[in-house]
């Protein structure tokens, strides 16, 4: 397998991309690094790279995914999403993934972590 690096120390393996598959545990990578919900902290570590990313606190918020991360992230800081900014997360983690296997990845992620503002009887309005 051939690693491709995106940006400083972000890497995935193609090939794993390529087949489907994913990793075992969501956000392996980074999920324990504990980025904080700033904006320092995301311009310093969120890569502007394609990919999913999840918003937390005790529990999990909110899983979208985007072209772009950081700029994602930081539209969301700037509160355009009721319901992320109700539940007020206090961190953040991402995994960089395919353009093309983005969705996919974001569906599989909703379904096993099961995020408070991604369900479909919620009160708030929520972004994609």
């Amino acid at each position: 397998m051939k690693d491709v690096t995106i940006g400083r120390e972000y890497s995935f393996k193609s090939q794993r991309l390529q087949a489907g598959t994913s990793p075992s545990i969501p956000f392996a990578e980074n999920l324990f690094k504990k980025f904080q919900w700033n904006r320092d902290s995301i311009m310093l570590n969120a890569p502007e790279g394609s990919g999913v990313y999840g918003l937390f606190s005790a529990l999990w918020i909110y899983i979208g995914e985007a072209e772009n991360i950081r700029e994602r992230l930081l539209e969301h800081l700037s509160g355009n999403n009721s319901c992320s900014t109700h539940y007020q997360p206090s961190g953040f983690a991402f995994e960089l993934v395919s353009p093309t296997d983005r969705s996919r990845r974001q569906q599989e992620l909703v379904k096993g972590l099961q995020p408070l503002c991604n369900g479909k009887a919620l009160a708030f309005q929520t972004d994609r």
